[in-house]
Parts: C-alpha cells; sequence; structure tokens
C-alpha cells in the first residue's frame, strides 16, 4: 500500500509537470482557468505529499489538514472552470448567463447545504469524517454539472476537441471522488479501496491532462469538426 502511494504520488507530479509544460506552448491563454488548476494542483500536492510520506505514509493532523485543503481547493477550480466552459459551449445560446447564474447557486447551495446537514458529526468530534461527506456531496453535485456541460457540447454542430477532452477529464475526476470518498465510509478493508481508487484515479486523471496537450491530442479551433 505504501509503495503504491510513492508511485502514485510521483507518477501523478510527472504528469502534471508535463501537461503544464505543454500548455505552456500557448493553450494557457486559451485556458487559462485550467492552467490555473493544474498549477494550485501542483503547488498544494507538493506540501500535502511531503507531509504524508514523512510521517510513514501515514495520516497525521497535518498531513490530513494538507489534503483536505487540497481537495476542497481543487473541487472548487474544478467547479469554476466547469462554469468558464459551459459558458463558451453555449455562447449562441440565449440565456446561457442565466443557466451558468443558477448552476453556481445551485453549488453554493449543495456546498453549504451539505455542510449544515452533516454538522452533527462535526459536532461530535469528527472532522475528518465530516469533511468526507461534503466532498463526497460536492463531487456528485460536480459530476451533474459536468452533464450540463456535456449536453451543450453534444448539440452543437460545431465540436471543440479540447474543450470536450477537457469535460472528460473532469468528469473522470468527479466520478472517482465521488466513488472513492463514498467507499470510505465502509469497513476498513472496503476504506481501502476506496483510499486506492482515489490514488490510481489521481495518475489516471493527471495522464488525461497531459495528453490533451500533447502535439498530437491537442485541436486548435481551426480543426473543430462539423457533425453529420
Amino acid at each position: 500500500m505504501t509503495a503504491f502511494y510513492y508511485l502514485s504520488t510521483g507518477l501523478t507530479t510527472l504528469f502534471i509537470v508535463g501537461a503544464l509544460q505543454a500548455m505552456l506552448g500557448g493553450a494557457w491563454r486559451r485556458f487559462p482557468v485550467l492552467f490555473a488548476y493544474l498549477c494550485l494542483t501542483f503547488s498544494l500536492s507538493a506540501p500535502m505529499s511531503i507531509a504524508f510520506l514523512g510521517s510513514g505514509a501515514t495520516w497525521t493532523g497535518v498531513s490530513r489538514s494538507a489534503y483536505w485543503i487540497l481537495s476542497l481547493s481543487m473541487q472548487l477550480c474544478g467547479v469554476i472552470l466547469l462554469l468558464v466552459l459551459t459558458r463558451k459551449a453555449g455562447e449562441l445560446r440565449p440565456g446561457i448567463g442565466r443557466t451558468v447564474t443558477l448552476m453556481s447557486l445551485g453549488f453554493v447551495v449543495a456546498l453549504f447545504g451539505s455542510g449544515a446537514w452533516h454538522y452533527d458529526v462535526f459536532a461530535s468530534g469528527l472532522p475528518n469524517r465530516w469533511m468526507t461527506f461534503v466532498s463526497r456531496d460536492v463531487a456528485f453535485v460536480s459530476a451533474g454539472m459536468n452533464l450540463v456541460l456535456w449536453s451543450f457540447l453534444l448539440s452543437n454542430r460545431k465540436r471543440d476537441q479540447t474543450i470536450l477532452l477537457i469535460s472528460a477529464g473532469l468528469g473522470l475526476q468527479c466520478t472517482i471522488d465521488a466513488m472513492g470518498h463514498a467507499l470510505r465510509f465502509f469497513p476498513n478493508e472496503v476504506r481501502d479501496v476506496g483510499n486506492l481508487v482515489i490514488s490510481a484515479g489521481s495518475i489516471l486523471t493527471s495522464y488525461v491532462w497531459y495528453r490533451i496537450f500533447q502535439p498530437v491530442a491537442i485541436r486548435s479551433a481551426g480543426d473543430m469538426r462539423t457533425a453529420p
């Protein structure tokens, strides 16, 4: 288990660095929120990994705090990215501004509603379990928001392949987070599976970010394909 965490940390870091390097070729201007998302992931994952692995791959107060700061920050940044992409995908639709506003309000209500609904867990002295509840609920809501984005993308006759791939990566991240946090509520054996799902998912999603912006994978605005 410990060896896998080391492997996960190393591969995730390498893929994110590769993605950032590829985006510096110009893609960061087109997708500045995604670039900021990856920068945030890299800058926060380093201290979290040091705190966790430095304690012998066991969870301490410091490593838990670092983990939840990273997790919640990434989820919030991911939601901002979803909203930006949704506006871009639906820019020709009437009322897209209202749709994005409703999505934003829905997310805020879900975030604070989940925290309030599960507050008794926090009050009973289990802040880590409380954050797991909130993070799981946020992941489910984010997955729903990603479906709205996909509906806009698939209904467009001109589909930007890069935005489609970014949306797929975000959907994958949300699904993995939701599954992993849900499994953490089961007994120890299944809870460990949840931790493995999240760690393996970090490798997979960081690889997706890396592949999207490689010269073969990226599609410029002029390469948009028209659906039949």
